[in-house]
């Protein structure tokens, strides 16, 4: 279940994905972020950066598996689950996570793709007619949704300003800059403006009535060095998970982040 897309459009984030997955492969992410936060004196143990290049390699090797059903698509558990990959990447990031997921007895699990360089807003409306189609598809009152980095960005404000809450029974944002990233300056695409410390969408959101019927937790990390956890405030109405050890692409490997997660979703 996954919308169709012009050529032109796979064209185009192609060229992205091997721009990063370029970045990746030559370790210039995590060891530039790192040598920044090095010099700000805000850098994790040099351990950390090493699993997280290990992880960002594992990240570009798996990114063709997007073109496949993540595991736990048919899986059958107490709500359907939506996953929303971050910025420049796909629902393959996902692929270890679901299988935990649906090891455990959720599912089925249903990869939400959209363009990350383009508005936060748009890509939350798609996310609510996906939403729809799988609540329809499956007969389900309610889905889950999990989002690593900017779609948890994508994810909350679906829930809190697009009509999302009560159909999100829960929202779980991984290494997301709900209060920005300086980092984010050095992108490409909307995102550059939309997820940088003090902008005007973050500061919607902040604004935002905190959800109501939708439980939202939020899972950061001090050792990420693009969305470092320590720097980010709590969310009104939110849960706070704040972990160690674990980089940006690492929470979605974590098998104690997965314990986190799936102890949730299994109310």
């Amino acid at each position: 279940m996954q919308r169709r897309h012009t050529m032109r459009h796979l064209l185009v984030r192609g060229g992205v994905a091997a721009v990063s997955d370029a970045l990746m492969l030559t370790g210039l992410y995590p060891w530039l972020p790192h040598a920044l936060r090095m010099a700000r004196r805000e850098a994790p143990p040099l351990r950390a950066a090493l699993g997280e290049w290990g992880w960002a390699l594992a990240a570009s090797l798996a990114r063709p598996l997007g073109f496949l059903p993540l595991p736990g698509a048919r899986a059958r558990g107490p709500r359907p689950i939506i996953v929303l990959h971050g910025y420049a990447m796909n629902r393959a990031n996902f692929a270890l996570l679901a299988r935990r997921l649906a090891a455990a007895g959720l599912g089925p699990i249903y990869g939400f793709e959209y363009w990350s360089l383009g508005r936060t807003g748009r890509a939350a409306r798609q996310l609510a007619d996906f939403v729809g189609e799988v609540r329809a598809a499956t007969g389900a009152s309610q889905v889950d949704v999990i989002g690593h980095s900017m779609g948890g960005v994508v994810g909350r404000y679906y829930v809190t300003l697009g009509g999302g809450d009560g159909a999100v029974a829960n929202l779980v944002t991984l290494g997301s800059p709900h209060r920005g990233t300086d980092l984010g300056a050095v992108g490409v695409g909307h995102a550059r403006r939309e997820l940088v410390v003090g902008s005007r969408l973050l500061g919607r959101l902040a604004n935002a009535p905190a959800p109501t019927q939708t439980r939202v937790t939020v899972v950061w990390s001090r050792a990420d060095v693009l969305v470092p956890g320590g720097q980010q405030s709590p969310i009104v109405g939110a849960e706070t998970l704040l972990v160690d050890g674990i980089g940006h692409l690492g929470l979605l490997a974590s098998r104690s982040v997965a314990g986190e997660i799936i102890a949730r979703l299994k109310i």
